[in-house]
């Protein structure tokens, strides 16, 4: 099985507005996740609801938001939909 990576706009367009910092720690993030998602820095957990969405952590309030699907050849897609704090991915209940 092959992992590919996906970026939507809104992700890349969130990306690019973080400070310096938060960018280098959501670069680390995402390379890290790319090598190894269950490594346990990055605290991947699934969305409760969702069927194939899941929240890995940047850092105490950041968080990126990727959906995992398989294509019809088997292949694992990730698709990074959404970074930001918290509550910004997280709409309130």
């Amino acid at each position: 099985m092959t992992r590919r990576f996906m970026f939507t706009r809104k992700f890349d367009k969130q990306f690019k507005s973080l400070d310096n910092k938060t960018r280098k720690q959501a670069a680390k993030a995402m390379e890290l996740f790319m090598k190894d998602p269950a490594h346990p820095s990055l605290r991947l957990r699934k969305i409760q609801g969702t069927s194939n969405f899941f929240e890995v952590s940047v850092n105490m309030s950041v968080r990126i938001i990727v959906e995992v699907t398989k294509a019809p050849n088997n292949d694992q897609i990730v698709t990074f939909y959404i970074i930001g704090k918290h509550e910004e991915v997280f709409l309130p209940k």
